[in-house]
């Protein structure tokens, strides 16, 4: 929020997005900008099952009993009608000296592919508001959210964690962050609150905080594991079998992740012997951040490696350029995937049928033999 809003907020504000946790933000400090003006400002809340829309625009419209200010809160306003859309821009030109509007909804106004998200009367209804704003704006105020992509997510925490929390993070920790938690803003707020009640005041969120408060309650995934392999990160395999011990484990669950993903492996090393050029473009693209061509190359390797389909253009970043999967592919020979293969089905028809043991050790061991697939010989 700019200052004169942080003073006193605009009589009627709209909210749009589907990034709830920056729409939830500032509506909390609209709400904070107008009690710390007006301690006992009350709200009014909008219940279509209890009240008719007609009867809450004339509650703005009426002065209250004992002359104090009350915040209008409206959820969801894309579900309105075009007819109560009409009631609510009828109450502009009033002058209401003890009311402030908020007016919220997940949709955002930006385009998404060719059309826009959300019904055609409400966005409408949303640009009509936005020439308000032309004419009165210490009346109107507009914000939008957009949900920022995955591959941006690091950034989003970077710049919400010292708004949120009143904390800084470095890039590195952020990024670090969203490799351990996802790129679900939800999720990632969740874990940047725990790690807020963790530490003293003012002191910046680094990965020591992020590993011993979200590092070590997370539970490992077989994906992971399965990840860990591909990179040739024994280390982190270790950990992640470690963890996976320390309650019960099914281990056919991993078995069949380390295949799925050594499989596609196997299939982006075949499409790069097919298609090198394809795999140099990608590269090269990837390291001079042309996302064009990087996101045209990203989605016919993932198609080939059976990760992505046709229609999955927005999961290239995570899925194929995060991930690594085209590097991994290639630090692997065909003599390597065949072992690799080869052990992942005795292993699994052993432990299955009780001719190996599902220990600790033994899948370390398995494990290990993959990790040095190249060096081990034939016998």
């Amino acid at each position: 929020m700019n200052d004169a809003m942080q003073k006193i907020p605009a009589q009627f504000t709209l909210l749009m997005g589907d990034d709830t946790i920056s729409r939830e933000k500032m509506k909390s400090d609209i709400v904070a900008a107008v009690q710390n003006k007006f301690p006992t400002a009350s709200f009014e809340r909008f219940d279509p099952e209890t009240m008719s829309f007609a009867s809450f625009t004339e509650k703005m419209l009426s002065p209250s009993l004992f002359q104090e200010v009350r915040i209008f809160l409206l959820r969801d306003a894309h579900t309105l009608s075009r007819g109560d859309l009409d009631m609510l821009t009828e109450v502009f030109p009033y002058d209401l000296p003890d009311a402030f509007v908020v007016v919220e909804t997940d949709r955002p106004l930006v385009k998404k592919g060719k059309d826009k998200a959300g019904p055609k009367d409400f966005l409408a209804w949303a640009e009509t508001f936005q020439k308000h704003i032309v004419k009165k704006p210490a009346k109107f105020a507009f914000a939008e959210f957009v949900r920022t992509p995955d591959y941006k997510m690091a950034e989003w925490v970077e710049r919400q964690t010292p708004l949120l929390l009143g904390r800084s993070i470095g890039r590195k920790d952020a990024e670090y962050l969203v490799d351990l938690v996802g790129a679900d803003s939800g999720a990632l707020f969740s874990e940047l609150q725990k790690i807020d009640i963790h530490l003293p005041p003012n002191k910046p969120i680094d990965r020591g905080a992020i590993e011993s408060i979200s590092g070590a309650t997370r539970l490992m995934t077989q994906f992971e594991c399965a990840q860990a392999l591909g990179r040739r990160d024994f280390p982190r395999v270790l950990e992640i079998i470690e963890s996976l011990y320390l309650g019960s484990v099914y281990l056919p669950l991993y078995l069949a992740a380390i295949f799925k993903h050594f499989w596609a492996l196997f299939r982006i090393k075949n499409y790069a012997q097919a298609h090198p050029k394809d795999i140099a473009d990608f590269q090269n693209a990837v390291k001079r951040y042309n996302k064009a061509v990087q996101d045209d190359v990203g989605l016919k390797i993932g198609v080939a490696a059976g990760l992505l389909s046709d229609k999955q253009r927005a999961s290239i970043y995570p899925v194929i350029v995060k991930s690594g999967v085209v590097d991994q592919a290639l630090t692997f020979e065909y003599r390597d995937y065949k072992r690799i293969f080869a052990w992942l089905y005795d292993f699994d028809t052993g432990i299955k049928t009780g001719r190996i043991d599902d220990s600790k050790i033994g899948f370390q061991l398995l494990c290990y033999k993959i990790f040095k697939a190249r060096e081990i010989g034939d016998d």
